[in-house]
């Protein structure tokens, strides 16, 4: 027994007739007569009662009518739905990455996917950075962005977005009225510093160890959006990537210090599955990004892919 078999029986059912049930269908009588008699011998009984104008339905053609018009209606509604995703009109996109890239990288670049794609349920997911690699190819999520190529050769990786680490204080700071500042001006200053950005820390310290000066922590925090406060509010000092403060930095609220040895590139890099079937969803996420410009996020700009060998 198969849906055609349902769709031709289903036919003859509402139509009461042959003829009838072969047009609607568009086959021919003898086609449908056929498919309903082979049908009956799967089911090893007769479903109608043919006389020499109408045919009626049995008693076992009446029990199949309702269970065969679920099951066509769930074919349609599977069609229908598998419709919608190839024309992006309904779907999901799940996006594992880093506080940075979530917060302050992501938004412009989804609002104009969005635009694009308004049907599309997006779902972003703030991730530590050791575990998003396998949670792609794991196939937990559609995208991953991170800040270093990772060592799966499943995955292909294209640098997205680059970004420097700057030193930032509150207008009201000694040092932020001063134009050449070297790591030694810091020692003693108060900072403030991401306590689960762990390879963010391990620089910062590194660059305080190297020019023998001491890194004075005076708070430790959970997010970029924390340090920020603090130091607006002159709780102490930071080095966070550009890309976190550049609103406030426009706006005054914070002020970058110029450091002669601060020095920390600061790279996002995207992450996919190189083999199996993308979701058109996920296909479509990733030629925005791959075209976007970041500095004016805005408009389309080609960037090299990256693959890992």
């Amino acid at each position: 027994m198969d849906l055609l078999q349902l769709e031709h029986f289903l036919a003859v059912a509402e139509e009461g007739t042959f003829t009838r049930a072969a047009e609607r269908v568009g086959r021919t009588q003898p086609a449908i007569s056929q498919s309903i008699k082979k049908l009956e011998d799967e089911l090893g009984m007769p479903l109608f009662a043919r006389d020499l104008h109408e045919v009626s339905l049995t008693e076992a053609g009446k029990a199949l009518v309702e269970y065969a018009r679920r099951m066509v209606r769930a074919r349609d509604d599977a069609m229908r739905m598998l419709g919608s995703l190839k024309h992006l009109s309904a779907g999901t996109l799940n996006i594992a990455a880093h506080e940075s890239a979530a917060v302050y990288l992501l938004p412009a670049a989804l609002r104009h996917y969005l635009r694009k794609f308004p049907d599309i349920k997006v779902g972003i997911y703030r991730s530590r950075l050791a575990d998003i690699p396998r949670q792609v190819v794991d196939r937990e999520m559609h995208v991953g962005f991170v800040k270093e190529p990772p060592p799966f050769k499943e995955l292909t990786c294209i640098p997205v977005h680059a970004d420097e680490m700057v030193l930032v204080a509150s207008p009201g700071h000694p040092l932020a009225r001063r134009h050449g500042v070297t790591i030694k001006d810091l020692e003693g200053e108060p900072f403030v510093l991401h306590r689960l950005c762990s390879t963010t820390e391990q620089k910062i310290l590194r660059l305080f160890a190297e020019h023998n000066t001491r890194c004075r922590i005076v708070a430790e925090v959970r997010s970029f959006e924390n340090i920020k406060q603090l130091v607006e509010e002159d709780v102490g000092l930071a080095i966070v990537p550009n890309v976190t403060v550049k609103q406030e930095i426009a706006a005054g609220t914070l002020v970058q210090v110029k450091l002669a040895e601060l020095r920390i590139p600061r790279q996002t890099f995207m992450i996919y599955r190189d083999q199996g079937q993308h979701s058109d969803a996920a296909r479509e996420l990733i030629n925005v990004v791959r075209s976007f410009n970041w500095e004016t996020a805005g408009g389309p700009r080609v960037r090299p892919i990256r693959k890992r060998a």
